[in-house]
C-alpha cells in the first residue's frame, strides 16, 4: 500500500518520492479542550490530516505532526483562557504548581523550547535533503512563534525554503472575504473542517438536550445546525491547493530544479 507518510516509508520509497516533488508538509498542533463536541487535538489533527492530503496531491511528504513541547499556559482554553475555569471542572483537572526547577514553569521559557525544537526539526528536514518545508499552524497562536525561527532558518540554510501558515492562510483572499474559508475556536470553522477531515473526532450529539445557552469553550459563531461536511469540503480544497502552490513555490525557490508533479 502506498503511503505519503515519510515516517512509514522504506528508504527505496523515499528516494523515488523524492525525485518527484522534495517537500515536507507538516502540521502543528496541541492538546487542548476544544468544547464538548470536538476531540481535545483538533488542531493537530487537522492540521496532520490537511499536510497528507496535500502530500498526496503535489507527490510530497507528510511529516508527523508537532505536538511536543508546546506552550500550554497561554492562548488556550486549557490555560489562562479557561474562562470561569469550565473546562477544568469539566475534566477534573486540580490546579497545579510547577516544581521548583522546572525549566519550562514560565511563558517565555516555554516558549523558547518550542522554539529550540521547531528550530531542530526545519535543520533535521533540511538534512533529510527536503527543498520546501510548509508549516501548517492548527493552532493558531502558534504562528506568532514559528514566524520567527522560520525566517532565521531561510536566512541560514537558503537550499531548504519554509514557509508556516494557519491553515485558512493559504487560501485566495477573496475566500477569505466570500466565507469560504475562515477559522475560529471549536466554532462553525474548525468543526466544518474536523467533520470533513476526521469525522469520528466529532460528536454533536453531545449537545442534543441543549438546544438553548451557548456551548463551553466555544470563540465563534455556534456550529450547532451551521457546521457541516460540506462546508468544510469547499474549505479544504482550497487550503490544500494554496498548500501545494506554496510548496512548488518554495521548490522553485530553492532551486533545486525538480518540477513539481502536476
Amino acid at each position: 500500500m502506498s503511503t505519503v507518510r515519510y515516517a512509514e516509508m522504506l528508504p527505496h520509497q523515499i528516494v523515488e518520492r523524492q525525485k518527484i516533488f522534495p517537500a515536507a508538509f507538516v502540521g502543528m498542533g496541541m492538546l487542548e479542550w476544544h468544547g464538548q463536541h470536538l476531540a481535545v487535538g483538533n488542531d493537530g489533527l487537522k492540521a496532520e490530516k490537511l499536510c497528507e492530503l496535500a502530500a498526496a496531491r503535489s507527490g510530497g511528504f507528510a511529516f508527523p505532526a508537532m505536538w511536543h513541547a508546546v506552550p500550554h499556559v497561554i492562548h488556550n482554553s486549557n490555560g489562562s483562557n479557561d474562562r470561569g475555569g469550565k473546562a477544568r471542572r469539566i475534566m477534573g483537572w486540580r490546579s497545579r504548581k510547577f516544581k521548583e526547577g522546572y525549566i519550562g514553569a514560565s511563558c517565555e521559557e516555554q516558549i523558547a523550547l518550542w522554539k529550540s525544537v521547531l528550530r531542530h526539526t526545519l535543520i533535521q528536514l533540511n538534512l533529510f535533503e527536503m527543498r520546501a518545508v510548509v508549516l501548517v499552524c492548527g493552532h493558531y497562536p502558534l504562528i506568532d512563534y514559528a514566524s520567527p525561527v522560520v525566517e532565521q532558518f531561510n536566512k541560514d540554510y537558503p537550499d531548504t525554503r519554509a514557509f508556516a501558515g494557519i491553515e485558512f492562510q493559504f487560501t485566495p483572499e477573496n475566500s477569505i472575504h466570500g466565507k469560504e474559508a475562515g477559522g475560529d475556536h471549536a466554532a462553525v470553522w474548525e468543526t466544518s473542517y474536523l467533520m470533513c477531515l476526521r469525522p469520528e473526532c466529532v460528536d454533536m450529539t453531545v449537545y442534543q438536550d441543549r438546544r438553548t445557552g451557548r456551548p463551553e469553550g466555544l470563540w465563534g459563531d455556534d456550529p450547532r445546525g451551521r457546521a457541516s461536511v460540506a462546508r468544510g469540503e469547499r474549505a479544504t480544497k482550497l487550503i490544500v491547493a494554496g498548500m501545494v502552490d506554496k510548496a512548488r513555490q518554495l521548490v522553485r525557490q530553492a532551486g533545486a530544479g525538480w518540477q513539481a508533479k502536476k
